[in-house]
């Protein structure tokens, strides 16, 4: 009983503690707020983009080529490339090297993602003044380890594919199949004309990809499906072929070959970031802890003397 009665005043004296300081914990809350509505103030407004694709050969749309694997194997022919293979083919390039250096190709777009290396005057990029605050990152990485930053390299595609890689993000939906581009960016319109222009490229590269060897698949079969022997293969073979050149047909006059907008680049209608409520209840939070905190340090200081 000694021991409950003994917390029971420690937590009566802990509450008494910090109401007494009450003004202190206000203060700090307070500041807590005004410092974070400086910081909302200051803070660049970032916008949500989102762009939805979604495959263009559909999977239960082509010949079903179930069983078929061994009599195609039989035949000496490998099955074509499924659409969800293209469809994954497609996410990973699109932020590839080989997509930022046809990306390169336009100006316009390259200008602004690195417009603070491009000078008007000199119509050319160059490397832009450190500030007083990298130059003493550098000095200090140089004091540490010895190594000196590395020399200005202009725009190029490795360094493009590396932005890329940061500006945005794909991910494919388990559930439907479709691939979301989502980026949260101050500038959208950038973002968006960045997206169209990077997925209308991977597109084109895929297709030509495929077209370069279409044709030679198709003779390849219908040489192979001449000398068959068994009914089964000629049936597997002619499978192979149509689905061959239903591609090759769409390929030749579709305007999309592998992924497809499912929807137009969306942006959301506020900034999603900085998330006000989230930061003023932060603020809140460590204000009335840090308030707590000084009048609890007060009061044992008092305690001792």
């Amino acid at each position: 009983m000694a021991d409950n009665a003994s917390d029971e005043i420690d937590l009566r004296e802990l509450f008494l503690t910090i109401w007494s300081g009450r003004y202190l914990i206000a203060f700090a809350v307070a500041a807590g707020i005004a410092l974070a509505a400086f910081i909302l103030h200051n803070s660049e407004r970032k916008y949500t983009v989102s762009y939805t694709f979604k495959p263009v050969a559909e999977d239960n749309n082509a010949p079903s080529l179930s069983g078929l694997g061994g009599l195609a194997s039989l035949a000496g022919v490998s099955l074509p490339t499924a659409a969800s293979g293209d469809f994954q083919t497609f996410k990973i390039l699109l932020q590839s090297e080989e997509t930022a250096e046809q990306l390169m190709a336009s100006p316009e777009i390259i200008r602004q993602i690195f417009k603070n290396e491009w000078s008007e005057e000199t119509k050319s990029f160059e490397p832009q003044e450190a500030s007083a605050k990298v130059r003493s990152v550098q000095f200090i990485k140089r004091l540490l380890t010895g190594s000196d930053s590395a020399e200005y390299t202009a725009p190029n595609a490795a360094r493009l594919a590396a932005w890329l890689s940061e500006s945005f993000s794909a991910a494919e939906d388990r559930d439907t199949g479709m691939l979301k581009l989502t980026s949260e960016t101050p500038n959208p319109q950038l973002i968006i004309d960045v997206m169209t222009a990077t997925s209308t490229i991977t597109d084109t590269i895929l297709k030509d990809r495929y077209l370069s060897s279409a044709r030679q698949s198709v003779e390849f079969y219908q040489n192979k499906i001449s000398a068959a022997r068994s009914r089964e293969s000629r049936e597997a073979l002619a499978q192979l072929i149509a689905q061959e050149q239903q591609k090759l047909m769409l390929a030749s006059n579709g305007s999309f070959f592998v992924a497809q907008p499912l929807t137009r680049p969306s942006v959301s209608l506020h900034p999603t970031s900085p998330k006000s409520s989230l930061v003023l209840a932060l603020a809140v939070v460590l204000g009335s802890f840090i308030g707590s905190a000084i009048v609890l340090i007060r009061k044992a200081f008092q305690n001792d003397e």
